[in-house]
């Protein structure tokens, strides 16, 4: 079968390696000139880093298996992990159950209660049946509302928003599943990253799908789906060099935002008003390149509302520095609606209302510390999941005869992240093959 498919990131990445091993004549078109989507990398000096930052757990099996199976596993390196959470103006370690029963900024009883729920958690097997009430209400009920306040607020609103209230419970839950399944036996988080980054898993993906057979074309923009008799003909698409074509497919898989899928096809109303209900968070991501490190932890959550930001993670302190000529590698990250003015601001412009902050953190902290620095911001980044998701989460099969949408949204109830997007690919060439045998 002849498949197009619209995005080079991850998904589309994966679903076409999958799809041209099985025999299937595959092309990929990609808007930008680059393939890997928010897993994609930036050279500095010597070395390639991802532009947003990335990690594997241990429960990634997806992503870690599709390493095996490229015969790159022995890119695979395991770290140990250290985490610490900024709150009441200080940072207090937060690495091991044993630093939060020690935490002093609640009391005794509540830090025994973040414990238990934890371990509540990650013991239920059912998430559905969180599903018909918010992360902010259900916590707010299990613990004291100073704890929430402290503690779990402020990162809800970090990381969503004005929609803080909004996101349902099964999101936290595959968050609780994810980060305490990453420990071993000491209860030590520890988390995986590629000894060539994420590019050395995005080239051979690339040559994979050429090796059978596949096309990838840069700077391609799909424009229009052709539709006859509720089936899929052909794509228009812009080339590289702005010429417009229409080519024939059997099959379209879609990797973009219903946002932009939407106007490539005419959809029914019950299917674009489901496709609407989707928003997304924006995220604002710095990358600094410094003398010093910030802080002597891998991943800074912020648990006040004032900042601007929502956390650092500083690469440099779980991979050796001495594979970055020796430099701190500091991702400030940030999610921010998509008509934040923050979205607005040149590196410049937001350095200055982050220093501030980040001297709160490190007093030492100032300019003269980087060496150098990108600045990324990145649209979709983070779907918006309110209650009831599942009863109106859109289909990966569609009911244009053909077509398939496998996108971040469709990834639920886990976050989103590079294991779930391999995961992804997988499932939409699965539905496939069941398709082209008959098995609908």
């Amino acid at each position: 079968m002849k498949i197009c498919i619209i995005g080079a990131g991850i998904t589309g990445l994966a679903s076409a390696y999958k799809l041209s091993k099985l025999g299937h004549e595959v092309k990929i078109f990609e808007s930008s000139p680059f393939s890997g989507g928010q897993a994609s990398t930036i050279k500095i000096n010597d070395f390639e880093i991802e532009k947003a930052y990335h990690h594997l757990f241990v429960t990634d099996k997806a992503i870690l298996n599709l390493y095996k199976d490229l015969g790159i596993e022995s890119e695979l390196e395991w770290f140990n992990s250290s985490v610490a959470t900024y709150a009441n103006n200080k940072t207090w370690s937060t690495t091991t159950p044993i630093d939060l029963l020690t935490l002093p900024i609640i009391p005794f009883k509540e830090r025994i209660k973040l414990s238990f729920i934890s371990i509540r958690l990650k013991l239920i097997n059912n998430w559905k049946k969180f599903e018909n009430i918010t992360a902010y209400d259900w916590l707010s009920k299990h613990v004291s509302e100073e704890t929430f306040k402290i503690i779990l607020e402020p990162l809800l609103r970090g990381k969503f928003g004005r929609y803080y209230k909004q996101i349902c419970m099964p999101w936290f839950w595959a968050k609780i599943q994810s980060r305490v399944s990453s420990r071993n036996k000491k209860f030590q988080e520890i988390l995986c990253y590629p000894k060539s980054s994420f590019s050395f898993l995005i080239k051979k993906l690339e040559d994979q799908i050429i090796q059978n057979g596949g096309v990838i074309y840069h700077k391609h923009k799909v424009t229009k789906l052709n539709i006859k008799n509720n089936q899929i003909e052909s794509i228009n698409f812009v080339s590289e060099n702005k010429i417009n074509k229409t080519e024939n497919f059997d099959i379209v898989i879609s990797t973009t935002p219903y946002s932009i899928l939407s106007k490539l096809v005419t959809f029914d109303k019950k299917i674009l008003m489901n496709m609407n209900k989707v928003e997304y968070m924006s995220a604002i991501v710095v990358i600094l390149i410094l003398n010093k490190p910030i802080s002597k932890y891998y991943w800074l959550s912020i648990a006040d509302k004032e900042f601007p930001f929502l956390g650092i993670i500083e690469h440099t302190n779980l991979i050796p520095k001495n594979r970055y000529s020796d430099s701190n590698i500091v991702y400030i990250t940030n999610y921010v609606e998509e008509d934040n003015d923050l979205l607005k601001l040149d590196y410049n412009s937001l350095m200055k209302i982050y220093v501030p902050f980040l001297k709160k953190i490190n007093p030492d902290f100032n300019l003269d510390n980087i060496r150098d620095f990108k600045f990324n911001k990145i649209n979709y980044a983070q779907p918006i999941i309110p209650i009831n998701y599942s009863s109106y989460k859109i289909p990966i099969k569609l009911p244009i005869k053909g077509l398939y949408s496998a996108n971040t949204a469709q990834i639920y109830p886990e976050d989103r992240g590079t294991n779930y997007s391999v995961e992804l690919g997988e499932i939409v060439t699965k539905i496939i093959q069941e398709d082209k045998n008959g098995f609908t």
